[in-house]
């Protein structure tokens, strides 16, 4: 007899970010460009303010250190994927912008890993109860992108 343990909320959030990760380390892969995962973040960072962000802003919301978000972002310059530049309101700080060849590599990879979601769910779309607590619940997370 087998007997179903229900997962805890936690443990379900985890099966899904570990399955997340996976999705967009595939669709990095079959998207046909050269970029590593903290690449990827770096873009995603970058993506989300019209202005960019600090080099500084980039380690904290990354979990790294200064030094190594700042040899990140000048490889990814040598690349054409970002472009750097005195921040306007702090000479100490490098503001780092995304090119339109970093736009286009991000839009790949995105529409690469929404063809994967949806091959995933198929033809059996979430209730829409469900869909309206994962809603929420990427409202909650956004924080950490």
């Amino acid at each position: 007899m087998l007997v179903r343990v229900q997962r805890s909320t936690v443990d379900v959030l985890e099966s899904i970010a570990v399955g997340s990760v996976a999705v967009t380390a595939l669709a990095l892969a079959q998207a046909g460009v050269e970029l590593t995962f903290a690449q990827w973040r770096v873009l995603v960072v970058i993506s989300d303010a019209a202005d960019g962000a600090t080099v500084g802003e980039i380690a904290t919301r990354t979990g790294s250190a200064h030094s190594p978000a700042s040899r990140l972002v000048a490889r990814m310059r040598r690349h054409g994927l970002v472009a750097t530049e005195q921040d306007t309101h702090d000479r100490r700080a490098t503001r780092v912008r995304m090119t339109d060849h970093g736009r286009d590599v991000r839009e790949r990879v995105v529409g690469r890993r929404r063809a994967l979601l949806e091959e995933a769910v198929g033809a059996n779309p979430l209730p829409p109860t469900v869909a309206q607590r994962l809603d929420a619940l990427a409202g909650l997370l956004r924080g950490f992108e």
